[in-house]
């Protein structure tokens, strides 16, 4: 993997620590609220409620509702590519690249079923600018995975990352729909998925 721990994004207005902090917990506070009630049914003043801060100090931070949700989304992307840049940094072999790389994705997706279960079912069409913030952290983690397919052999490295991430995102979703009735653990996933995409289905364990 790249470096994808920072993003693309303008850097954000100079806030003092105390600022960093309120802004923080007001994000903390968003993401438990929209998880609880939904896009639609989240309200500025149930953030703050959450938070235990007034509804003015959320506007020093943020316009709306939507504008929350967005921070949010970006915080969330940043934290995911941290993830996989720390966890296939040292790794030199590529398969063993993959396969640390899709465990860090399922842990992620684990820890963070219920927000990234909002974000596809809901949050991908609350807004155009929803959209292509995903679309921009899918562009970032292929570009990540490049060199990985790379050194896989791959002809087409872009379009075989994009690949690898569309199987780990079907995965997890099928995986937190079925938790219950079918659990499977971050590294079990992984071992799935690596299996199925570097030597095929008919070549991966049960």
């Amino acid at each position: 993997m790249t470096d994808m721990s920072v993003s693309s994004r303008q850097e954000a207005p100079t806030l003092t620590e105390r600022q960093w902090l309120r802004r923080g917990e007001l994000l903390a506070a968003a993401r438990q609220v929209f998880e609880r009630d939904g896009y639609h049914g989240a309200a500025v003043s149930s953030i703050v409620q959450s938070a235990g801060l007034s509804q003015g100090a959320f506007y020093l931070y943020f316009t709306d509702k939507k504008a929350i949700f967005l921070a949010l989304q970006e915080e969330m992307a940043a934290l995911l590519r941290r993830r996989i840049y720390w966890a296939t940094k040292e790794i030199a072999d590529p398969r063993a690249r993959v396969l640390a790389g899709l465990r860090s994705y399922f842990e992620y997706y684990e820890e963070y079923r219920d927000w990234n279960r909002l974000l596809l079912i809901e949050g991908l069409g609350v807004d155009r600018a929803v959209e292509i913030n995903h679309q921009e952290l899918n562009e970032t983690l292929a570009e990540g995975f490049r060199p990985t397919m790379l050194g896989l052999g791959s002809s087409t490295p872009r379009a075989a990352a994009f690949a690898l991430m569309g199987m780990a995102a079907q995965l997890a979703y099928w995986s937190s729909w079925h938790k219950d009735a079918s659990p499977m653990s971050p590294k079990s996933l992984a071992q799935v998925c690596a299996g199925l995409f570097l030597n095929g289905a008919a070549a991966t364990p049960a």
